[in-house]
């Protein structure tokens, strides 16, 4: 082959490394995002995860003792909320946030908080009264490769957040504010107390079937009963939208675990006693029908 044959060979290699993605690119730390919705509050965490690289210990050696890091990488990790929140029993109100945390040698770190979100993990924000601060107790783990953030525990009313990397989590609780109330006075309760009969919407043909529905006031709440029980739904508590409408919160062991908004109780009829009630769907179309019994 001459030299132009070789020349051009060459170019077509060069040209097929240059046509490689422009965006391909290997990080030490890849970044990450984890969000987590507890009863309509959505946190988010956007955050860099970087590996072991057989570099142990971590804590005192790699991140120094008394250093202000950011649980992460290159980019300050982030946390948003869009409704106000709590965190190890300190509010946090909605936004954004930068997120570092103080590690010690002995003693509990601090978790810390800044609305100046926008940082490298070189330039940690200066303390100020803005910053909400957080004690946390880190604990042993199994080794983790890569830095973890997690919601280890959900509950109806919160759960935990946690980081995890090499041999240590920290771990703190949250809450979050609940989008309905449960509670009722006895005044309002008392128009629908009583004994219900209550039929599913019948398929084309098909006879409808037929239960019976008692609403009880108990424990400062309105209370529902099927007659037969039913064994997914059992005994639930009636959560008020607005007056004469109603949706079936499931609970067990004392606590709300799902509310079904694909439910709606529309109750008709006398204000100080309705007699009769629709169900509809999340497409508000009737798929049940009810009336008050003697």
């Amino acid at each position: 082959m001459n030299r132009i044959g070789l020349s051009m060979l060459a170019g077509v290699a060069v040209g097929t490394v240059l046509a490689a993605p422009a965006s391909a690119q290997i990080r030490a730390s890849e970044r990450s995002t984890l969000s987590q919705t507890i009863d309509g509050t959505v946190i988010t965490l956007d955050f860099a995860r970087p590996r072991l690289r057989d570099r142990m210990p971590i804590f005192g050696k790699v991140v120094r003792w008394g250093e202000v890091w950011t649980p992460g990488a290159n980019w300050a990790t982030t946390l948003e909320t869009n409704r106000p929140i709590e965190l190890g029993h300190h509010a946090v109100p909605k936004g954004k946030y930068s997120v570092w945390l103080v590690v010690r040698e002995t003693g509990p770190w601090t978790l810390v908080l800044d609305p100046d979100h926008h940082r490298y993990h070189m330039d940690p924000p200066d303390s100020s009264a803005a910053e909400v601060r957080i004690p946390v107790e880190p604990q042993p783990a199994p080794r983790t490769e890569v830095l973890t953030w997690s919601f280890p525990e959900l509950r109806v009313s919160g759960g935990t957040l946690a980081i995890q990397w090499a041999e240590s989590v920290v771990s703190v609780d949250l809450k979050v504010s609940p989008s309905y109330g449960i509670t009722m006075s006895p005044e309002d309760a008392a128009p629908y107390v009583g004994r219900y009969q209550y039929a599913w919407r019948a398929a084309l043909g098909e006879k409808a079937d037929t239960l019976g529905l008692v609403l009880t006031y108990e424990k400062g709440s309105l209370y529902a009963h099927y007659v037969p029980k039913d064994d997914y739904f059992g005994d639930f508590v009636m959560i008020r939208l607005a007056d004469g409408s109603m949706i079936p919160g499931l609970f067990d062991k004392g606590e709300i675990y799902e509310v079904v908004r694909e439910m709606v109780f529309e109750f008709k009829g006398p204000k100080g006693r309705p007699d009769t009630f629709e169900v509809r769907d999340d497409h508000d179309e009737v798929i049940a029908t009810g009336k008050r019994l003697p």
